[in-house]
C-alpha cells in the first residue's frame, strides 16, 4: 500500500492553509510521522488548502466520531471495518477527540479512515467519489466530503494498517467480470447496497446470488453466506440511523404515492484540468497572451501554450540546451491545442505569429536584390557547367586541349558545389508534405516550423491522399538527427541537425483519430507532442473585450525580431544550468521516474520524452527573457551566454507539469481510456429534452447514435449509479425474472433540470 499526504508545519492550527510537505506513505512509521501533524490528503496549488487550489490525491480520508447514536452497540470501531471493508486497503487512527468527552456528546470511539485510490486529478470526481461513499456509509461525518478537508495531527502509534487488493475506487467502478483478489470486497459492498436499497428481503438476497454469477473464479456457498451475514449485521446498523431511507420509500414499485428522495448525483463530466501556469513565462510574453485572450475572449492555455512553439520557431537550431556533459536538447517543441469549432483558434494563432510576419516581410523586402543576384549567380555557374560538358564532346581542340578543359570544368563544378544560394527567408509553413517538408528544411538551414490553425497534416500523415506515408521525417527532426532522402533521377537530400518545429490547433475528433492511429503512436509520433485543452469560454464571451494595448505588442514583437536577428554560427550556442538549476532539473527527473514506473508507465511513452521537452521549456524560456545586444545592428557588443538559472528551471518544470496532466487527458479521452462519455452525452439530451422519465426505448428515440439496446441499457445502468436516473416502474416480466430490470421507466433526478 502507498499513497500520498500533505502536512503542514504546525499542529492544532485551524486557520492554517499551507500543507507544502508531500509525505509518500509505504508503511505505519511513515503515516505516524506524517499525521503528527495537521495534514491534507490532496496536493493543492502553491500548497493552499482550498477546493479551486485542487490539483490532484491519490488518497481521501473519512472521518467518524459515532455521533448519529448513544447507543455502544451502535458504534463502529475500528476493528469493524475489517468486515465492513473487506479486501480493501485502508488505514485507520484515532482522532484526537477518541473515548473523549466532546461538546455534549460522551467519550466514544472516535477516528479517521485513510482510503488510497488511483491519482485523481478532479476536484468533481474526488467530491463525487467520497459523496459515493457517504451515500452507502451513512456513519461517515458528511463534512468529510469536502475536497480541502484537513485533519489536525495527532502523536499516535495505535494505527490499524490493513493491506488489501483493491483500494475504495474499485468498488464504486462498473467491472463486467469481478476477479480474484476483489471477490470479497465487491459483493460486500454490493450486499450492503441491495440490503439499503430492497431491505431485508428475499429479492435482495435473489439480486446477492445474481451478482456473485459474475465471481471469477465463483465463491463457494459457505463464502457467500458469510459474506451476506456480515452484510445483514453491518445493514441492522446502520438501519437505525436518522438518514437511512427505507425501503419502501427508495423503490415504491410503481406506486407514486410516496415521494423519490434523491441524493445529489456523482458528476459525470470529465476532469478538471488545471490552467496553464502563466506567472511561469517571462512578463513580456505573460503580458502579451494575457491581452490575447482577453482580446478574442479564450482560454489563456491557447495563447500560453503557443507563444511557446512561437519562440521555439524563432529559435530554429540557433541553440541546443545542455542537460549534463554528455546530454543535449534542442529547442524545438511539437504542441498540440485541442479546441472545438468557433473557439477562435486562428484569431489567436495569427495574433502570436504576427510579428514573424512581419519581420520576414521586412527582411525578404530588404534583400531582394541580393536574392535575385544569388539567384542570376548561380544560374551563370549551371549554364557554365552545362556549356563545357556539351564541349567534352569535341574531345579537345588544338586552341584548347582536353587537359586544360578538364580543369575549367572543375573549377566550375566546385563553384558550384561551394555556392550557398540565398533564398527569401521562411520560418513556418502552413501545410506540406513529408517529401515536400525535406525539401524545405534543406533550403532553410536544416531549420523550419508548421504553424497552422487546422490539422490537415495529419491527414496527410495518415495517408488520406497517398497510401505510402513516410513520417521519419518527423521524427527524426524533433530530436535532431540526420535526414537521409535518396531519390530517383534527382540528387539525393542530406540534412544534418535537422530541426522542426510544429504548432497545430485541432479539433477533437482530429486528435481522436491522430491518438487512435497504431502506426503514430507505436513509433512515438504521439509521444513527442506537448498536449494542452483549453476551458472552452463558449458562451460566456464578451463583446466589448478590451484590446491589444499596442505597448504590449511592441514589448513583444522586440522579442522576436531580436531572436530573428540571431545567425546561426557553425555549431548551436550551448544553453547551459547553473548548478542550482540542475538540482531542481534532478528532484524533476526522480518525480517523472516515479510515473514512469506506477499508475501511469500506461503513458509511458510520452512521460518519458517529459524531461527532455522541459529541458527544452526551459532554453526556451532562457532565451525569451533577455534581449540580446550582439545580434543585429550592434553585433559588435557582446552578451554573456544565455543561461538557465534556479528560477527559469522551476518555471519550466511547472509548465512541464501542466503539460503532464493534460497529456493524460488527451491520452485518456482519446482512446486509451474513456470513461462516461457515452451517458454524460446521453445526460445532456435528457436534460435538452426535459424527460422527467425515460425509459430503454425512449432513451434510443432521443439519441440516434446510440448503436443497440444494449448500449442503451448500459448507459441507463451507468446513470442510475450515479444518481442520474431511478426506476419507479418495472415490469410483471422483469419482477418475475429479478436481477436488473431491462425494460423499467426510470424517473429522471429533479436536480439535472436546475
Amino acid at each position: 500500500m502507498e499513497f500520498t499526504l500533505y502536512a503542514a508545519d504546525c499542529k492544532g492550527k485551524q486557520k492554517n492553509t499551507l500543507y507544502p510537505n508531500k509525505c509518500i506513505i509505504t508503511n505505519i512509521a511513515d503515516f505516524c510521522s506524517a499525521i503528527a501533524f495537521d495534514h491534507v490528503c490532496a496536493e493543492f496549488k502553491n500548497h493552499y488548502r482550498g477546493n479551486d487550489n485542487f490539483i490532484s490525491a491519490d488518497c481521501l480520508v473519512m472521518d467518524n466520531d459515532n455521533d448519529r447514536s448513544d447507543n455502544p452497540n451502535d458504534w463502529i470501531y475500528p476493528e469493524d471495518y475489517e468486515n465492513i471493508f473487506p479486501n480493501t486497503a485502508y488505514v485507520v487512527a484515532p482522532s484526537k477527540n477518541n473515548m473523549r468527552v466532546k461538546g455534549n456528546k460522551s467519550a466514544r470511539p472516535r477516528h479517521h479512515i485513510y482510503f488510497p485510490h488511483k491519482l485523481i486529478i478532479d476536484v468533481r470526481a474526488y467530491i463525487g467519489l467520497k459523496k459515493a461513499i457517504l451515500k452507502d456509509y451513512p456513519f461517515f461525518d458528511v463534512q468529510a466530503a469536502d475536497a480541502a478537508r484537513f485533519m489536525y495531527g495527532n502523536d499516535t502509534k495505535d494505527i490499524i494498517w490493513h493491506e488489501g487488493p483493491t483500494d475504495i475506487d474499485f468498488l464504486f467502478s462498473q467491472e463486467a467480470e469481478i476477479p480474484q483478489g476483489s471477490r470479497n470486497s465487491t459483493m460486500s459492498h454490493f450486499a450492503g447496497k441491495v440490503l439499503k436499497r430492497y431491505g431485508e428481503t428475499d429479492k435482495a438476497y435473489e439480486i446477492f446470488i445474481e451478482k456473485s454469477e459474475k465471481c471469477s473464479p465463483p465463491l463457494s456457498d459457505e463464502e457467500l453466506k458469510t459474506i451476506w451475514q456480515s452484510a445483514l449485521k453491518f445493514f441492522r446498523k446502520i438501519a437505525k440511523s436518522p438518514d437511512y431511507i427505507s425501503a419502501d420509500k427508495y423503490e415504491n414499485n410503481g406506486e407514486e404515492s410516496n415521494p423519490i428522495h434523491w441524493d445529489e448525483p456523482i458528476p459525470l463530466e470529465g476532469e478538471i484540468l488545471p490552467s496553464f501556469p502563466v506567472d511561469a513565462l517571462p512578463k513580456i510574453l505573460k503580458d502579451y497572451v494575457t491581452s490575447v485572450a482577453e482580446s478574442t475572449q479564450t482560454s489563456i492555455d491557447m495563447a500560453a501554450a503557443g507563444v511557446l512553439a512561437v519562440i521555439s520557431a524563432c529559435m530554429r537550431n540557433l541553440y541546443k540546451v545542455e542537460g549534463k556533459s554528455d546530454w543535449w536538447e534542442p529547442t524545438n517543441i511539437y504542441v498540440l491545442i485541442v479546441a472545438e469549432p468557433s473557439e477562435r483558434k486562428t484569431a489567436v494563432i495569427s495574433l502570436l505569429k504576427k510579428p514573424i510576419d512581419e519581420f520576414v516581410g521586412e527582411y525578404n523586402k530588404e534583400h531582394k536584390v541580393e536574392f535575385e543576384m544569388s539567384k542570376a549567380v548561380k544560374q551563370r555557374l549551371e549554364n557554365t557547367k552545362n556549356r563545357l560538358i556539351s564541349a567534352t564532346k569535341k574531345k579537345g581542340t588544338p586552341d584548347t586541349p582536353a587537359e586544360d578543359f578538364n580543369d575549367k570544368l572543375q573549377e566550375v563544378i566546385e563553384q558550384l558545389v561551394n555556392f550557398k544560394e540565398q533564398k527569401p527567408m521562411r520560418i513556418y509553413v502552413d501545410d506540406t508534405t513529408p517529401e515536400k517538408l525535406v525539401e524545405i528544411l534543406s533550403e532553410n538551414n536544416n531549420a523550419i516550423s508548421i504553424i497552422s490553425s487546422e490539422g490537415g497534416i495529419f491527414d496527410v500523415l495518415s495517408g488520406t491522399y497517398s497510401s505510402k506515408v513516410n513520417i521519419d521525417v518527423f521524427l527524426k527532426a524533433y530530436s535532431g538527427e540526420r535526414i537521409t532522402v535518396d531519390r530517383i533521377m534527382r540528387d539525393s537530400v542530406i540534412i544534418d541537425d535537422a530541426c522542426l518545429t510544429i504548432l497545430l490547433t485541432v479539433q477533437p475528433v482530429v486528435i481522436s483519430d491522430f491518438m487512435s492511429n497504431k502506426k503514430f503512436r507505436h513509433r512515438g509520433l504521439t509521444a513527442r507532442f506537448l498536449y494542452t485543452n483549453p476551458k472552452s469560454q463558449v458562451g460566456e464571451r464578451s463583446f466589448y473585450s478590451l484590446p491589444i494595448d499596442p505597448n504590449l505588442y511592441e514589448h513583444y514583437k522586440n522579442v522576436i525580431y531580436n531572436i530573428l536577428s540571431e545567425n546561426r554560427s557553425s555549431t548551436p550556442n550551448l544553453i547551459k544550468l547553473t548548478d542550482e538549476a540542475k538540482s531542481v532539473l534532478t528532484v524533476f527527473y526522480d518525480w517523472v521516474e516515479e510515473r514512469l514506473a506506477g499508475e501511469f508507465s500506461v503513458y509511458g511513452d510520452w512521460i518519458g520524452k517529459l524531461v527532455g521537452n522541459t529541458l527544452r521549456l526551459a532554453g526556451i524560456l532562457a532565451r525569451a527573457s533577455i534581449i540580446k545586444k550582439d545580434v543585429g545592428e550592434a553585433f559588435l557588443e557582446s552578451d554573456r551566454p544565455v543561461e538557465i538559472d534556479k528560477h527559469i528551471m522551476e518555471n519550466a518544470v511547472e509548465i512541464g507539469k501542466y503539460f503532464f496532466l493534460h497529456a493524460v487527458s488527451s491520452y485518456s479521452a482519446m482512446g486509451v481510456h474513456s470513461e462516461f462519455k457515452s451517458a454524460l452525452k446521453a445526460l445532456e439530451k435528457i436534460r435538452s429534452n426535459k424527460e422527467e422519465k425515460i425509459t430503454r426505448r425512449g432513451l434510443m428515440r432521443i439519441c440516434r447514435w446510440i448503436s443497440g439496446a444494449e448500449e442503451a441499457q448500459s448507459i441507463l445502468d451507468t446513470l442510475e449509479d450515479c444518481g442520474y436516473v431511478r426506476i419507479v416502474t418495472v415490469e410483471n416480466a422483469d419482477r418475475a425474472r429479478g436481477g436488473r430490470p431491462k425494460n423499467a421507466v426510470y424517473a429522471v433526478n429533479p436536480s439535472l433540470f436546475k
